[in-house]
């Protein structure tokens, strides 16, 4: 079984040698040599523009982390603000208006 790309250029070779006959053999592996430079060349720039593609993408996350740190996402999302607080303050006042409500009912002023 072929197992990669220089296996299959050995094969068309071959075929290229047998079908050309004997007129121009030097010529023939001569072209042959430069395709198959050419095809390394180009196999070599993909493989170095893939790699540096997913450098940079590696890359972003690591910055996009460096962005956000512990102390900024506190202050934007765990940190009370001062309109929190407030309410906070206006519902234990009301909850604390609420249970005096409730002592003097059980007490049964006859109030309603």
């Amino acid at each position: 079984m072929i197992g990669n790309i220089s296996d299959t250029l050995v094969l068309v070779l071959i075929a290229i040698l047998l079908l050309s006959g004997q007129k121009d053999v030097a010529g023939t592996v001569r072209n042959l040599g430069k395709t198959i430079e050419e095809f390394k060349k180009r196999q070599n720039e993909f493989k170095s523009e893939l790699l540096r593609e997913l450098n940079e993408t590696n890359e972003i996350p690591k910055s996009i982390a460096r962005e956000i740190s512990s102390e900024d996402y506190y202050n934007r999302y765990l940190k009370p603000t001062q309109s929190s607080n407030e309410k906070i303050r206006e519902l234990e006042e009301q909850i604390a208006k609420l249970r005096l409500e409730l002592e003097r009912m059980k007490k049964g002023d006859g109030k309603n």
